[in-house]
């Protein structure tokens, strides 16, 4: 049918990849704001990338399940990528990093699954409203391919940054509920 499967699959392994990765300092600066600390940049980029090496490796892991659920007609990846979607955070809130990550990440979405399905749900829709919203508006002003392009990366990036905060405090409030029990 002409539907180029192999290079979307690629593109999105390496996307999930680079999702886990980039989500870090939004984790750190969101743990710093609930300790009441002063969010600093140092303190920011030490804590992202104190875990990257792991989160990379795992990444690497869990973006290809994601990639191979999502062949088997989109559902199983996208309940992989909810299930697993907390490894970052469990590295940077709570220290926890391969195996202990990927199990305290499966934790948090099983528990969270609905929360964070209609999180993703909601600023999906979101990112296409703004996202033709402004297209709209920059194509009246400017037909420049660029510009568009820029602006559609800049409200994206904007609305991806507010997702990461507000999944960051769901899972301070569920690790701090979770404080004391043991994960399996």
């Amino acid at each position: 049918m002409g539907i180029p499967l192999w290079p979307a699959l690629i593109k999105s392994f390496f996307m999930f990849i680079a999702l886990f990765l980039i989500q870090l300092p939004f984790i750190s600066m969101a743990l710093q704001y609930a300790r009441n600390e002063d969010i600093r940049l140092g303190k920011t980029l030490a804590d992202a990338f104190q875990p990257m090496l792991s989160i990379y490796v795992m990444s690497f892991f869990v973006s290809f399940l994601i990639v191979t659920g999502s062949l088997l007609l989109i559902i199983p990846g996208l309940v992989l990528f909810l299930l697993f979607l907390g490894i970052s955070y469990a590295a940077i809130i709570d220290g926890k990093t391969w195996l202990q990550g990927v199990k305290q990440s499966f934790a948090f979405g099983s528990s969270h699954f609905f929360k964070l399905l209609g999180l993703l749900f909601v600023f999906a829709v979101l990112g296409l409203i703004t996202s033709f919203a402004v297209l709209f508006v920059l194509y009246l002003v400017t037909g420049f391919y660029l510009i568009l392009n820029v602006s559609v990366i800049i409200t994206n990036s904007l609305l991806f940054s507010i997702l990461f905060f507000t999944v960051s405090f769901y899972y301070l409030d569920w690790s701090d509920g979770a404080v004391g029990t043991e994960v399996i």
